[in-house]
């Protein structure tokens, strides 16, 4: 693909910016001083998984950042994880590129690790050194809490990363509580990598989602402290899933690389209107501007090659 000119990128976001005030601007405040606001949840920006090479990826995520701060004008996005593809020293620069654009607009980034971040111990001390920042924690924003979770040594199984997986349960539980008791509270949010579950809350065990034992874990803390909402990447594919009894909302976005799906790149904007947890968040999937192209040649279908494995596996 060949990159949009920067004029032509400055011309598009003219033309959006000098429409109808964007739906995350917000000059009134509601019932009980609470002010409307809104955020926006990215996909995998996975630098140098693209057809068109890391410079492109690149370039989508700098879109992004452009999109977020001019089109809906939030103040922070969260982005759930695979900041690369290889974890390659040019990749690595290609992904702190797209994070000084978002930092030249005044909106903040939040981002958790994938798989292709971390799937050892040697990677997750990689990640600390390589994004100054921790695998996990939490942040608040008005009224609402978010927990940014490094699904990745949730799930784990392998022995280097034992430590790190019992530390954060521990953590996630320890905090779930004390968030408990706040008074005001408003919506919560899990950002992560890995969807807890494509489509059924009890099905087998895949690539693509947590392990049984792991699910049946985070899920019994995500009804247990009611929280709606469970944001991810991961899958490349933009799709929602929703347990029976609907108690929460997985939101899944494919992220600036690649989609598996028909849905293209995109991004989703929240906005929180009210501190009630389930009617004050709406939110809508918004396409990003290519300026016109249609990209056909990054969809990729099916289960990718070459992907680290997270797992330690018994042999017999």
């Amino acid at each position: 693909m060949a990159r949009l000119s920067a004029a032509a990128a400055l011309l598009g976001l003219t033309a959006v910016c000098a429409s109808a005030a964007p739906w995350g601007s917000h000059n009134g405040e509601g019932d009980n001083g609470f002010k409307p606001w809104s955020f926006i949840h990215l996909g995998d920006p996975q630098i140098g998984f693209g057809n068109d090479g890391p410079a492109n990826d690149t370039y989508r995520f700098q879109l992004a950042a452009n999109e977020s701060a001019f089109n809906w004008n939030v103040p922070f996005v969260v982005v759930a994880g695979d900041l690369t593809n290889d974890r390659t020293e040019l990749q690595v620069q290609g992904y702190h590129e797209g994070a000084k654009q978002f930092a030249e607009n005044r909106v903040e980034m939040h981002a958790v690790p994938g798989n292709h971040d971390v799937s050892n111990i040697d990677t997750l001390r990689s990640f600390w050194s390589n994004y100054s920042q921790a695998d996990y924690y939490t942040f608040q924003h008005s009224h609402s809490r978010f927990f940014m979770l490094n699904s990745v040594t949730l799930i784990s199984n392998r022995t280097d990363l034992a430590e790190s997986h019992d530390a954060q349960w521990a953590w996630f539980e320890g905090e779930l509580e004390k968030a408990s008791h706040r008074d005001n509270a408003g919506p919560t949010f899990v950002v992560m990598h890995h969807p807890p579950f494509l489509v059924s809350e009890d099905e087998e065990d895949q690539y693509f989602n947590w392990p049984t034992a792991a699910r049946q874990r985070l899920l019994g803390l995500i009804r247990k402290y009611n929280i709606h909402h469970i944001l991810v990447g991961h899958r490349h594919e933009t799709f929602t899933a929703a347990p029976t009894d609907n108690a929460f909302t997985i939101y899944a976005v494919a992220g600036t690389a690649k989609y598996f799906d028909d849905n293209g790149f995109g991004y989703r904007v929240f906005n929180v209107s009210s501190p009630d947890p389930v009617d004050g968040v709406k939110q809508d999937y918004v396409h990003l501007d290519l300026g016109g192209q249609v990209i056909t040649h990054l969809r990729g279908r099916g289960l990718p090659n070459g992907c680290p494995d997270i797992f330690a596996h018994s042999h017999n």
